[in-house]
């Protein structure tokens, strides 16, 4: 990478692109979730919508990774093809998944009913929206596929403008049924609508005739071998979002649950809309580091990223700014309200972890270790479930509180044994040219 990154300047070039994508990719949660909360009934409408969009992000998450895979065999040489039709069986499979758990009465009694333990009003609800999000995985497996396809052709501004077209087609949708009607499947309707708004422009994107010569000349793929080159991506990426399905599962066992998740569900989508602009620092250790030196500047960039970042969620978190704030954008209870704005000062600890966890996992798969990143995800997901397990009990309506502890929690065990690995390794050692850079439009890892 050429030193003109490594100067303030140079880094402000590099990643302001990257952070403002991360912005408007997670615009999407705090735009349903105030749409949501308008309905009728909020509580039952919340908790159906962020029970049944966390199990949606479970099934499709697998899909996300594919926009690598594309690029990464395109740009080996390898041809479309193969990798198109490995993506749809996935993404068909995913989508048959979805299908049958919200059609089929018993499997969504025993999903929704048992496993996630909605109450009469939010299992309605989210077996609603678990109707029009069922087609969501198929979307991101044509989504990401021809994400990969422009990525390996060097045309990344057909994938902002589709990111750029779908968020205003959610706004659109989700505010017209909103006056129409109320109840969770809005969001999921508005969610679905711009998904497919998204995939049909990048698929119909064109690349250039440099695609058709790799794509000639390239090798043959087969299902063995893209799922062994994709399994470790799908797993980090499937355990990342299996996390707010997990905490939702806790907190639909506490006393209040409705009360609990649709807080929960209010912090997240504020906060990680705030903290977004530091997800892409995977992106920043993999393209800028290049040994000890472009490590110290790059993470010193990063923590310049965090700082600005923590600075408007700290504001956010004081008692005289968010509660006509969060009023303003939820229109909730008195009793919701107190329930989310509580954990605001827990939440604020958000930028530096996640930044922290991003930047050492580029470390890693720059350094061809991936399985360090998963065994990080792995340590994340266990210690949740174990802290959740053992304090659940002890929680009455407090659920944000209890649920943005947990991803702390997870956040930092993570980082932690991240960083002490590096270490353990030496990490970064010099190192070559930088992979082929993925334009983070294209990732879809914060928002879908």
């Amino acid at each position: 990478m050429p030193a003109r990154f490594h100067t303030p300047e140079g880094f402000a070039r590099f990643y302001a692109p990257l952070a403002a994508t991360s912005l408007l990719l997670t615009s999407t949660n705090p735009l349903l979730t105030a749409v949501v909360a308008r309905s009728s009934d909020p509580l039952s409408a919340l908790a159906g919508y962020l029970v049944a969009f966390s199990l949606s992000g479970v099934l499709y998450s697998p899909l996300l990774v594919i926009q690598q895979v594309v690029a990464t065999r395109m740009l080996e040489g390898g041809r479309l093809a193969p990798v198109r039709r490995f993506a749809l069986v996935i993404g068909g499979l995913f989508t048959a998944i979805a299908v049958a758990i919200a059609f089929f009465d018993p499997l969504s009694e025993l999903v929704f009913g048992t496993f996630l333990a909605q109450t009469d009003a939010a299992f309605e609800e989210a077996v609603a929206a678990m109707r029009f999000l069922s087609p969501v995985p198929l979307l991101t497996a044509i989504r990401a596929t021809h994400q990969g396809r422009l990525v390996a052709g060097h045309r990344t501004h057909p994938i902002a403008a589709a990111t750029g077209a779908r968020t205003g087609v959610l706004a659109l949708a989700a505010f017209t049924l909103v006056g129409l009607s109320s109840g969770a499947w809005i969001g999921a309707a508005a969610f679905t609508a711009a998904l497919a708004v998204e995939a049909f422009l990048v698929a119909f994107a064109k690349t250039p005739e440099l695609q058709l010569s790799l794509q000639a000349e390239g090798s043959a793929d087969t299902m063995k071998t893209l799922l062994r080159f994709s399994c470790p991506l799908i797993l980090n990426v499937l355990l990342w979002w299996s996390t707010p399905l997990l905490i939702n599962v806790a907190l639909a066992r506490t006393a209040t649950p409705e009360l609990n998740i649709s807080a929960f569900g209010i912090v997240e989508a504020v906060v990680w809309f705030l903290a977004s602009p530091v997800g892409q620092l995977q992106h920043a250790s993999i393209a800028l580091v290049n040994g000890v030196d472009s490590h110290k500047k790059v993470r010193g960039f990063a923590m310049v990223v965090a700082l600005g970042t923590f600075v408007p969620m700290a504001i956010l978190a004081l008692p005289a700014v968010w509660p006509p704030i969060l009023s303003a954008l939820y229109r909730p209870e008195s009793g919701l309200l107190l329930n989310a704005g509580a954990a605001l000062p827990i939440a604020v600890l958000y930028p530096f972890l996640y930044g922290h966890r991003q930047y050492y996992q580029g470390l890693f798969i720059r350094a061809g270790q991936p399985g360090t990143v998963g065994m990080g995800a792995v340590l994340r997901i266990a210690s949740i479930v174990v802290a959740a397990a053992l304090f659940l009990s002890s929680q009455g309506d407090r659920g944000a509180v209890f649920g943005v502890s947990l991803v702390v929690l997870g956040l930092g065990i993570e980082g932690s044994y991240l960083m002490a690995i590096a270490r353990s390794r030496s990490l970064p050692g010099p190192v070559g040219t930088p992979p082929v850079q993925i334009d983070a439009a294209s990732t879809g890892s914060e928002a879908g």
